[in-house]
């Protein structure tokens, strides 16, 4: 494992300039990394102090930036040697030094004209910002700046650098997705690329510059990366803490090459792989220096105040595997970093990512958590489950979790009725684990409705009976066998769902439409629709599957008919000229969210970030049928 290529970034949003060795610097970055930022005028910023990026023009919401030039020059560092000095707090005087010298920067526009400032000259900067204002579109009317800090202007205020695993991005690239969003068929992606010998070299790739990290590493394997996560490495002459992995957003879509905006990242990741992380943020130690070619090793773990808790992806180690019934298996994990207990909640759900020959993903309901291990029902059909359920004990695997919108929280109140067939039972073992079974809220009656064939899923539905029944609420259980009475009819399903304040429904799309068109029949108030999306449906294609549906706006009073060609409600709304906040486009943030004033929401693949019960992930979500928004 080594550093293969670095970058530093010197105006934040702009292009990046190749290095072949660099600085790095305690509580700062890369020497020159990200000095100055041009705000976007929609916030008073000051002009020497941090800010969080929606105050500055960024790529993501000017994708012209890719096509300026940009040079810095700065100083030699300054002892280079030098040890730990007490009159600098603990700090090495190297450090303090590198700091507090300036640096000239050289912007130029895609016209060719350019201008120059450096760092420490507030006249200078002052003048580069007109120039730049008089070339870029502002989104605000506040007076726009080059601001500098002391720390960089990183998206977090814990600067660090990032690390980029090129192996990954391919692999991201040649999934089926991936050979779509880059114009390629299957054939195609296997040519070799013009001018070379190599039959391996694809046709056209995804250039892993685009993910603009400080370093390019070379030597793992596709996703590996993610395993350093909690670690301490050490990176030529620089200690870093691995805290987080990093969560993508639209400037991905920009071609470092062409400048053009070609590809959809956030949604090819989320569609290939069931996230939207690609690449790690470590945070500097020790000061150090650090050259293209340079070895990385693990030293051990970092203290955990250093590292990021979230439901990012990270490896878990299979701890047991037992066939319950028939085709289902329940397969023990434990969450190595212990971040299961941060974010559990009964109803949510695990996605395990595998490598099957390129990224694969599957999303399974947590029956059990128990301190750090989280188990789950598989039921063994198609290649993905087979190989979750075939795992071995000990083996490490890539997971993201919790997740799911579908909690106690949230679908139980009044009479509730969990109706479910197959494997679509689990949301229910989910639902009423016993840890949440002392806490529902303001529950009368629970109705239990199962349907299967030939009782396939026996093991599962004695257990969520004996559940149900554990608890303090009365429970009405009824099992509908196929085999035996058929598929049941709309007036059944009707009388099951009468009289209730809630409904939960999860099963194969047809059973699911079929309860969902009794629950409106029966006047019911609330409907919960668990869905599991999986790479085998991509998220357009299952945007497709939806019908048009009128979407009303209620602060304005108008009205239009969303159609499944326009994408998610958010680029439904921006087709038509209205703003909407939002950040990463798939589901992670929660920027986008709405008030959802009425009817209900699908979402064609279920969204990390989590909502109040009466908002919608408009960047993520189609409508179910008419709704209103109070955007």
């Amino acid at each position: 494992m080594r550093a293969a290529r670095l970058f530093r970034f010197p105006v934040k949003g702009f292009p990046a300039e190749e290095l072949t060795e660099a600085r790095v610097v305690k509580d700062r970055g890369i020497r020159g990394d990200r000095i100055a930022a041009f705000t976007n005028g929609s916030l008073d910023v000051p002009a020497d102090a941090w800010h969080s990026y929606s105050a500055f023009t960024v790529l993501k919401n000017d994708t012209d930036l890719q096509r300026w030039r940009v040079a810095a020059t700065l100083p030699e560092a300054i002892g280079a040697e030098s040890a730990t000095a007490p009159e600098t707090g603990g700090r090495s005087a190297t450090a303090e030094a590198v700091e507090d010298i300036s640096a000239t920067v050289t912007l130029t526009a895609p016209t060719g004209e350019s201008t120059t400032f450096s760092t420490d000259d507030e006249e200078g900067r002052a003048a580069s910002a007109m120039f730049l204002s008089e070339r870029i579109p502002p989104q605000g009317t506040f007076p726009r700046c080059l601001a500098v800090a002391d720390q960089g202007m990183f998206d977090s205020q814990r600067s660090g650098i990032s690390l980029i695993n090129p192996a990954t991005v391919a692999a991201i690239a040649d999934t089926d997705e991936g050979r779509a969003a880059l114009g390629l068929s299957a054939q195609e992606a296997e040519r070799p690329a013009s001018g070379t010998d190599d039959p391996a070299t694809p046709a056209a790739e995804l250039d892993p510059l685009r993910f603009r990290g400080n370093i390019l590493v070379d030597g793992l394997a596709p996703f590996e990366e993610f395993a350093l996560i909690g670690s301490i490495i050490r990176l030529g002459g620089v200690r870093l803490a691995i805290r987080s992995t990093i969560e993508r957003c639209p400037a991905t879509t920009v071609n470092p090459t062409t400048t053009e905006v070609d590809v959809n990242v956030p949604r090819l990741l989320n569609s290939a792989c069931g996230h939207l992380h690609c690449g790690i943020y470590g945070q500097i130690l020790e000061t150090g220096d650090v050259a293209a070619g340079d070895e990385i090793t693990v030293e051990g773990p970092a203290p955990r105040d250093l590292v990021k808790v979230a439901r990012t992806p990270r490896f878990m180690t299979v701890v047991g595997r037992r066939q319950i019934c028939n085709d289902i298996v329940e397969v023990a994990l434990r969450d190595d970093l212990g971040w299961i207990r941060e974010f559990d909640e009964p109803g949510t759900n695990l996605r395990v990512h595998l490598d099957l020959g390129a990224p694969f993903w599957r999303t399974y309901t947590i029956t059990d958590v128990d301190d750090d291990i989280v188990r789950i029902a598989v039921r063994t059909q198609g290649k993905g489950s087979r190989a979750v359920a075939s795992l071995d004990e000990g083996q490490r695997i890539l997971t993201s979790g919790p997740h799911g919108t579908m909690t106690a929280s949230r679908v139980f109140g009044g009479t509730t009725a969990l109706i479910t067939a197959g494997i679509g039972i689990t949301p229910s073992l989910g639902l009423l684990r016993s840890d949440g079974l002392a806490d529902l809220p303001a529950t009368d009656r629970i109705r239990l409705v199962h349907v299967d064939r030939d009782h396939r899923t026996a093991c599962l539905w004695n257990r969520l009976q004996d559940r149900a029944h554990s608890g303090a609420v009365p429970v009405e259980t009824h099992h509908h066998d196929t085999a035996t009475a058929g598929r049941p009819g709309r007036r059944e399903l009707v009388d099951w769902v009468a009289d209730c304040d809630n409904v939960m429904v999860c099963g194969p799309r047809d059973f699911t439409a079929a309860v969902l068109a009794a629950a409106d029949e029966a006047g019911v108030p609330a409907v919960h629709q668990e869905t599991f999306a999986s790479p085998n449906t991509g998220m357009s294609e299952a945007i497709a599957a939806c019908s048009p549906a009128e979407v009303t706006l209620e602060e304005s009073g108008t009205s239009f008919v969303w159609q499944p060609q326009e994408g998610t409600l958010l680029e439904s709304l921006e087709a038509r000229g209205f703003r909407s906040p939002s950040s990463c486009r798939g589901g992670s943030c929660g920027t986008c969210s709405v008030s959802l004033a009425a009817g209900s929401v699908l979402y064609p693949i279920e969204p990390a970030a989590r909502v109040e019960s009466d908002e919608v992930l408009v960047c993520s979500a189609v409508p179910a049928g008419p709704i209103s928004l109070a955007l």
